[in-house]
């Protein structure tokens, strides 16, 4: 029954991702699920029910909507409920603004695209990456704005999209996460990208002051001068052309082209 429970949860989710809703398909889904005879543990291992409240708020159409909310009503009896009168939660709500909404826009950067299937809620991640920051800072001064922040600014770049993947699927734990230097986060294309423009910097260092071959047709960008020399290095891949790096003899002035 249980694979049974996954399979129609895929199907809805698919369903839910597209947002154009096959009423006669649901319908067929949703019977079938009031069949079966599921149990708290089931709920929690499939998620189903996080996908028939999802659908519950897509559709408009109200026999759909009354479906899905009989099936909700009836999971929820599932629930173990409290004996007690006066009980309190074992975990405090959090009530400190600033860290509820470092949560808010932390489950916001996780959610700007499509969430894989299988992905812990963006809710549950951003509380515990939150949560790991202002353990470490111990509080929501500076230092602790800047470590929110690059983690937003990180996981909305859509040029490094495995990134918020890593963070979702959970290779990437929350409380990694929540201490990942910069470098650590950049995308494999941009550290290629940057390792490329150090050695270029680095070439370019070691062009002596004299090197090249004395040229009286190029003129200096600087002080227009004609006392100038080149040389050429293969900075690219051997098929394109080699960049031509000049040098002003008089003033020292630099400049490629």
């Amino acid at each position: 029954m249980e694979e049974e429970l996954l399979n129609i949860n895929r199907k809805l989710t698919k369903i839910i991702k597209k947002s154009e809703i096959d009423e006669s398909i649901v319908q067929t889904l949703l019977v079938r699920l009031e069949d079966l005879d599921v149990t708290l543990t089931m709920l929690q291992k499939t998620g189903i029910g996080k996908s028939v409240n999802e659908l519950r708020r897509l559709t408009s159409n109200e026999n759909l909507t009354t479906m899905a909310k009989n099936l909700l009503k009836k999971w929820k009896k599932l629930l173990p409920t409290s004996s007690g009168k006066d009980t309190e939660p074992k975990h405090p709500q959090l009530a400190d603004p600033v860290r509820l909404k470092s949560r808010e826009m932390l489950a916001k950067a996780l959610s700007i695209a499509a969430i894989p299937q299988g992905s812990r809620a963006p809710e549950e991640l951003s509380a515990r990456i939150e949560e790991a920051i202002f353990n470490e800072i111990k509080d929501t001064k500076t230092k602790y704005g800047h470590r929110v922040r690059s983690r937003i600014f990180n996981l909305r770049d859509l040029k490094n999209p495995d990134l918020r993947t890593r963070v979702l699927n959970g290779t990437i734990t929350p409380e990694q996460f929540a201490v990942m230097t910069s470098e650590e986060m950049t995308s494999e294309h941009s550290k290629k990208e940057h390792a490329k423009l150090k050695e270029l910097t680095y070439r370019e260092s070691l062009l002596p002051v004299d090197e090249g071959v004395g040229c009286n047709l190029l003129k200096c960008e600087k002080c227009g001068a004609n006392n100038c020399s080149y040389s050429e290095l293969q900075t690219l891949s051997g098929d394109e052309p080699m960049t031509v790096f000049a040098l002003c003899r008089s003033c020292g002035h630099r400049w490629r082209g």
